[in-house]
């Protein structure tokens, strides 16, 4: 841990509004970006943020020196989003080759085609239970057996969720591509 990084941490200890603040600017990106990853639009992305940032700065006590000041932002952003999703109770849940399209023939034009943007909107689009189980799995690289304990789901429903986000991103993506000619 940087010094920075300890002056931060202690300050916030102490509820300093300065080290609040310099917490907010530092890391506040990377908090909504998990947030936004998790949610279905901006204003539950938003929500989740707000919330989760006012945790955060009520639980400093939890952060040991040992583990990165990142890492257990990003690790309990993920848990307070793993959280709002189960409290929705719905039922239905970076890369083109984590969908497991064979593009051997036409990567390039489906890399110059689709944007980042559109890529987030595809995985925006699955349900919960899917959108997050593909986020933790792919985009956070967060092992199986910690995603069934996270969602409270076994591991076989975690690997069907997963096939199943797989399987719709594949479909919305191919039938984008189709459209504009492109496969």
């Amino acid at each position: 841990m940087t010094e920075e990084e300890k002056e931060i941490v202690e300050g916030c200890r102490k509820g300093d509004p300065a080290s609040q603040k310099r917490l907010y600017l530092d890391y506040g990106p990377m908090v909504k970006g998990i947030c936004v990853r998790y949610t279905a639009d901006m204003q539950e992305a938003e929500d989740l943020f707000h919330d989760t940032f006012v945790y955060i700065l009520t639980h400093f006590a939890g952060f040991d020196k040992i583990s990165s000041l990142g890492g257990w932002l990003r690790k309990i952003t993920i848990n307070k989003a793993i959280d709002h999703i189960r409290k929705k109770k719905l039922h239905d849940v970076d890369t083109l080759s984590a969908l497991d399209i064979d593009i051997r023939d036409t990567a390039a034009r489906i890399n110059d085609t689709l944007t980042m943007e559109e890529l987030t909107g595809f995985v925006n689009s699955l349900p919960d239970k899917y959108r997050s189980v593909f986020n933790l799995s792919v985009i956070d690289g967060v092992p199986q057996d910690e995603i069934c304990r996270l969602m409270g789901e076994t591991s076989t429903n975690v690997r069907t969720l997963l096939s199943r986000a797989r399987a719709s991103l594949r479909k919305q993506i191919e039938k984008y591509l189709e459209k504009d000619n492109i496969l």
